[in-house]
């Protein structure tokens, strides 16, 4: 379906360079201003090949939203099994980055809801 927005849009690329084990990788971008609506999502096992970047574009309406990226063993992308990492931007400016972690890493960015 065609994006319908009120107001302005806004184009939100996510970078991920993948490390050892890249199946293992998932991630999701939340619209929290239109009840948690999932805009995106990669699955755990889309990621296919280690020691590779991956970029997923999405184009949304101007919102506050929420990345959320996982590893189901729990070691992040970086840095016991190589050096992976991740950069979301959102026109251009990033909002996050990372590879250091767990079992996930969330950050929120954008415009509050009031003014979305």
């Amino acid at each position: 379906t065609p994006l319908s927005c009120d107001g302005p849009e806004t184009e939100i690329e996510v970078t991920v360079a993948t490390a050892a084990f890249p199946a293992e990788i998932y991630w999701t971008l939340f619209d929290l201003c239109n009840e948690n609506n999932e805009i995106k999502l990669i699955a755990e096992g889309d990621y296919g090949s280690s020691e590779t970047t991956y970029t997923s574009t999405v184009t949304a309406c101007v919102s506050y939203f929420q990345f959320t990226i996982n590893d189901s063993y729990g070691d992040g992308i970086c840095c016991s099994e190589g050096d992976g990492s991740y950069t979301v931007t959102q026109d251009d400016i990033e909002v996050a980055s990372g590879g250091e972690f767990e079992s996930s890493e969330t950050s929120s960015f954008g415009t509050s809801c009031a003014t979305a």
